[in-house]
């Protein structure tokens, strides 16, 4: 079984959700004794056919539905385009398989004469055909620093977060100055995050950091255990492991600082991190209040049932998620993953009250979520809305015009936005200020 290390950001099956659907195809032959995985011959032979222009060999690899998706023509058309663009191909290296949904998929990069492009192929393990092939040209940068960040007004110190044999690299932006600051610890959304929750083209964390700490408060940010010791933390993964544990840790050493104010420590947590978030200051202990960004409100199975009908997953997907929510309703694990995480992390997933626990903690929340948001959608703030309601301190609100990553744009939000690069929304930063601002500080530790 696999661990929570291996499914994407916030539920978001990208992957899988846009591959062709499969059909049956003729079986493959057993492997040789000794012979490496059929995705890693098959890569290199869809590889070398198109590196050769040889389209025939290439389609020869592709299941049925796949050939019926992009026909030889299409095909030739697309790569021929490519090369037109970044040169012909000269070289590629691909990561070692993954398992996704039963089948087996391949992150790599093309070098081509004149650029890079980000590949990613798909092979359904009981044909040995290619079920899905994607590649996308590298995104602009965006800049180094969003338009509201003064970099003059604080400094970055790399430093360390958590306990043997966790331990986590870390960045502290402090304010210019000699304080005491208030401070900020980030929390991830689920999946294998890096201090900067890397999105895509965007660095959701680092536009939050920079931002605050431009006006006055230093933000402590960090990367996830689950990025940095997936193999060594095993298949029973649970949330404290993954989450809650480390963010606890690092309220604790934040607070032990001499720069930082420790009766003015918040947390901010993003998605997964934003339900977590209420939690984690009782935990803590002497925080100020929390800020959730996009927290889920509803089951976690009912999201991702949610977001493969949005995505327009294909239909056997979506029947056998649909199966395995059933079991997760009725408190049981189904047997092997969904989206490569245990039954059991499912259930300790929705056991997780944030509600609850906000009105434990008492203090001050903020809850925000990007009307464009398809992943978390109203209905999970409205179980925040209603949960809230008349505790003091709460505020529960809709950001227009942002998606999940509280960026701005226009029109039918879709994954494939979160590509272009981009930086969180300026407004989001003040309003979290603000917020802040005008709360008290917390009794003393």
């Amino acid at each position: 079984m696999a661990s929570p290390r291996s499914h994407l950001p916030l539920l978001l099956v990208l992957a899988m959700a846009l591959a062709a659907p499969v059909m049956a195809a003729p079986a493959a032959s057993p492997p040789a004794p000794n012979a490496p995985p059929v995705s890693i011959v098959k890569t290199d032979a869809l590889m070398k056919a198109l590196k050769a222009g040889n389209y025939t060999a290439a389609e020869a690899l592709f299941d049925e539905r796949m050939k019926a998706a992009v026909p030889m023509d299409q095909l030739r058309g697309s790569w021929e385009q490519l090369e037109a663009a970044l040169g012909p191909l000269v070289s590629w290296t691909f990561e070692a398989p993954t398992k996704a949904q039963s089948m087996e998929q391949r992150m790599g990069s093309l070098r081509f004469e004149h650029g890079e492009a980000k590949a990613m192929i798909v092979i359904d393990p009981k044909t040995g055909l290619v079920a899905g092939f994607f590649i996308r040209p590298p995104a602009p940068p965006a800049a180094e620093h969003a338009s509201y960040v003064d970099t003059t007004a604080f400094r970055s110190v790399d430093l360390k977060v958590g306990t043997d044999p966790y331990l986590l690299g870390a960045t502290l932006t402090l304010p210019t100055g000699n304080g005491p600051f208030p401070a900020v610890v980030l929390v991830h959304g689920s999946g294998p995050q890096d201090r900067d929750e890397t999105v895509g083209g965007n660095r959701v964390f680092r536009d939050l950091a920079e931002g605050l700490s431009s006006k006055g408060v230093a933000v402590l940010r960090y990367d996830k255990r689950t990025k940095l010791y997936a193999a060594k933390m095993g298949t029973n993964t649970s949330i404290d492991d993954e989450v809650i544990l480390d963010a606890v840790t690092a309220v604790h050493q934040l607070a032990a600082r001499p720069e930082i104010d420790s009766k003015r420590i918040w947390i901010i947590g993003h998605s997964l991190g934003g339900l977590l978030a209420p939690e984690i200051a009782v935990r803590a202990g002497g925080v100020a209040g929390a800020v959730l960004l996009a927290p889920p409100g509803r089951p976690p199975w009912d999201i991702v049932l949610a977001q493969m009908r949005y995505l327009e997953a294909p239909p056997d997907q979506i029947a056998d998620i649909e199966k395995k929510a059933a079991l997760l309703r009725q408190g049981k694990e189904p047997e092997g993953t969904m989206l490569g995480a245990s039954g059991a992390y499912w259930l300790d997933w929705s056991k997780r009250d944030g509600v609850a626990m906000a009105k434990k903690l008492g203090k001050p929340i903020l809850v925000l979520r990007g009307e464009r948001d398809f992943q978390v959608a109203d209905e999970d703030l409205a179980t925040w809305r209603v949960g809230l309601e008349g505790q003091k301190g709460a505020v529960v609100q809709t950001v227009p015009h942002l998606n999940h990553l509280f960026i701005r744009g226009e029109g039918k939000p879709s994954p494939a936005e979160y590509e272009n690069p981009d930086h969180m929304d300026a407004s989001v930063i003040e309003m979290i200020r603000r917020f802040m601002t005008a709360a008290p500080a917390a009794p003393g530790r």
